[in-house]
């Protein structure tokens, strides 16, 4: 968890539970300025902390219009044509979807994946194009590397 979050939610855990809503709001107006957003993992465990319910917090963050659950938003495409197809598209795939998954729940970067069409780069595959750039000869470990690094 950021450490700045983390001394956030020890200030408002040490004004009591359950905490009201002032304290909430004030809470999540403050990690929103930090991460630019309030991914559910920090949601779940800001609720943990506060003495609330997870739902009651999610609440606050849907009811409230300046409160947001993702900050940015990726496409990424993994060509999955026949030549990037045997060069292990499938095991990329697998790989980005796990680490886009995990870079959604715990820092609320929202990342669409599909399976891409041939980019007509077959000598260079396997392919993949996040938000409109071309990376080459990639194996799985490289492209997880590159969601995290978003």
């Amino acid at each position: 968890m950021n450490p700045r979050v983390d001394e956030i939610l020890r200030f408002y855990e040490r004004q009591g539970k359950p905490a009201g809503q002032e304290e909430i709001l004030s809470a999540l107006r403050e990690i929103q300025e930090v991460l630019g957003c309030i991914p559910k993992a920090v949601q779940e465990e800001a609720a943990l902390r506060l003495g609330v319910k997870p739902s009651f917090l999610a609440a606050f963050v849907k009811k409230y219009p300046g409160f947001k659950e993702v900050s940015e938003k990726y496409e990424v495409k993994v060509c999955t044509g026949p030549s990037c197809g045997a060069g292990k598209a499938l095991e990329i795939l697998r790989a980005v979807e796990a680490a886009g998954e995990e870079k959604e729940r715990d820092q609320g970067i929202s990342i669409k994946i599909v399976k891409g069409r041939c980019t007509r780069r077959c000598g260079k595959g396997p392919n993949l194009i996040i938000n409109g750039v071309l990376h080459h000869h990639m194996t799985p470990e490289q492209a997880a590397g590159l969601i995290r690094r978003l």
